[in-house]
């Protein structure tokens, strides 16, 4: 009941329906994120797309009970071929202990392809202890999110609390196909 006859005169075309039993729908990525439909058929695409297809990369800066300290080179972290041609979509922050008086100010390095790979740092405001709350949003500079194999990221201090500086520090990135 709801074939269609292809443009080039072809083979038919058969449209999905709830009620057409035994055709194929392809689930869109929400579908696939969520999880909830057996009826649907998951894509590459769709699949690369939803939290599926996403790498969670997390790494303890500063150890949980020791004050931060400001500086280049806090931690390092490896590209493994597994990553290659991924692309960081999101960052976050977090520490144990908030800062007090000032922000914690945060910044990640591409040493491999010399290049700041956040156009607005992450922060973390005085009295809070993550950057999903920070006044400031981070923002991921969208020419330089590329991660490719042997990459070597850095993790920058920059700015710390200024009478409590904060200690421990957890920084995630969430990796992804483009």
């Amino acid at each position: 009941a709801h074939d269609h006859a292809d443009a080039a005169g072809g083979a038919a075309v058969v449209s999905a329906a709830a009620d057409a039993s035994g055709i194929v729908e392809l689930a869109t990525t929400a579908e696939t994120t969520t999880g909830t439909d057996a009826g649907r058929t998951v894509t590459p695409d769709g699949l690369a797309g939803s939290v599926h297809g996403e790498k969670v990369i997390q790494m303890v800066v500063v150890d949980f009970a020791t004050a931060l300290t400001t500086g280049d080179g806090k931690f390092y972290f490896h590209v493994p071929s597994t990553l290659n041609g991924f692309n960081i979509v999101d960052v976050h922050a977090e520490v144990i202990t908030a800062p007090a008086g000032s922000t914690i100010i945060i910044d990640l390095y591409n040493l491999t392809q010399t290049a700041d790979i956040l156009s607005t740092n992450l922060t973390i405001d005085a009295g809070e202890t993550g950057s999903d709350t920070a006044a400031a949003a981070v923002a991921i500079d969208t020419g330089e999110d590329d991660l490719a194999t042997n990459d070597v990221i850095r993790v920058d201090i920059d700015q710390i609390g200024s009478s409590t500086a904060g200690s421990g520090l957890i920084v995630t990135l969430i990796c992804r196909l483009p």
